[in-house]
Parts: C-alpha cells; structure tokens; sequence
C-alpha cells in the first residue's frame, strides 16, 4: 500500500529517474532578469560598456531614436518598467504612463492582451517546442520573439544596418554556451534542438518578426532539486 506521504498516493510511482522538469518553468524569469543585468545582493552593478551583449541589447529595445549605442545605459528602473505586467495589462493612467514611459516592451511569454503599436521593439521569452526522447531526458526548446516596426528596423544610422538582426546577435553573444545556475548551459546548436536557429519573417502589419531559438538538453537526476544540464 503507498503510504499517505507520498506526493503520488494513492498511486506508485514505479520509476524513481522518471522526468518531472521541474524547476523549467522558472526559466523565462530567470532568463529575461539575466538579460537586463540588474544591480545585486553581492554588490554587482552593471556597467555602460557596449563591448557587453546585454549592455547592447537593452540600448536597442529601449531607445527608438538612432544611434542607441550613443545613449546611456538605462537605469535599473528604466529596465524594469519595460517588463510586462498580466496584472496590468494596459498602460491608461497617468501613473500607469510615468511609471511605463515607453510602455511594456519585453515579455515573458507568447502572448498578452497589449497592442503592439504601444511600443516600437519588443522581445519576447518563452518555452517552445520540447523534445521528450526519453522517461528522464527531454530537451527543451527556448524562444524569442523580436518584432520591430519597419520605420526603425534600419534607422540606426550606424554600421548595424538591422535592429531586428543586431537584437538577435546580442541575444545569441549573450546566452550560447553560458551556463544559467539553475537552468545549465544554454545551446545555439541544432545538435541540442533540432529547431535552433534565426527565422526572420513579417505580417501584413507595420513590424518585422524574428525568432531566436535556443535548446537546453534537460537531464534530471533523483536528486531533489538538482538539475544537470549539458
């Protein structure tokens, strides 16, 4: 009989390796905080070099005026007014508009109930297409969305010609082959996920849409909440 403490009851669990992924919805939050390199606990605060991906990557989404790389590096409240909120979704009141200037423009998932012609650049993270290849080895599929309104997608009037494509180097310089404590090692590699790579693609609208897809070859051991991660 399965005792009462099981998490299981009033079921077995037969296979003790078997893959939970938990912990893997934690990671477009983990990601999108990484991204906007903000101050820490242990004194960490970033710096306004553009030789740094995250520096550069900031700089394109939160300015639409040209020469982004020529502005300073916005505050850590400047990035995270740019972070969406499900709470409150529209940006109507005076307050709601002082403390969003340039409305929400980075997203944790797929989709939300904002208008896109509220911002100008947005970026958004979420967990795609996973890969179950077997009881305690699944590979995930992690995505980004940029999408650009064409009127700013080649004003930059530097020799980035593309803000669309110069966001999706930042994000590639940024993640591929760094280990996330807690997540692992994120892969630009079609050798992790079969769908890794760059998608430009547009609507019938006035913005560009382009997909970043990295995978993360998610191993599980029977170790409480440990992951290992290739």
């Amino acid at each position: 009989m399965v005792d009462f403490s099981s998490p299981y009851y009033p079921y077995e669990k037969v296979f003790s390796g078997a893959n939970s992924l938990r912990g893997a919805e934690k990671i477009p939050d983990t990601i999108i905080r990484y991204l906007l390199d903000l101050p820490d606990a242990n004194g960490y605060e970033p710096v306004d070099d553009n030789s740094r991906p995250r520096v550069r990557l900031i700089k394109y989404i939160y300015y639409d005026e040209p020469n982004p790389l020529g502005k300073p590096l916005p505050t850590p409240e400047q990035k995270l007014s740019l972070l969406y909120s499900g709470l409150n979704p529209d940006i109507n009141t005076d307050e709601d508009k002082e403390n969003h200037p340039k409305s929400y423009r980075i997203f944790g998932q797929q989709y939300e109930l904002q208008s896109p012609t509220d911002a100008k650049t947005m970026l958004r993270c979420f967990m795609a297409r996973e890969i179950a290849r077997s009881g305690n080895k699944t590979i995930l599929g992690l995505n980004f969305e940029t999408i650009v309104d064409y009127a700013l997608d080649n004003t930059i009037r530097t020799d980035v010609y593309s803000r669309m494509y110069a966001i999706h180097q930042c994000l590639v310089e940024a993640l591929n082959g760094v280990n996330i404590a807690g997540i692992g090692t994120v892969a630009y590699s079609k050798q992790i996920h079969g769908d890794a790579g760059y998608t430009l693609y547009h609507t019938e609208g006035n913005y560009l849409y382009g997909d970043t897809f990295f995978g993360i070859d998610w191993q599980e051991t029977t170790t409480e909440d440990t992951i290992t991660i290739w």
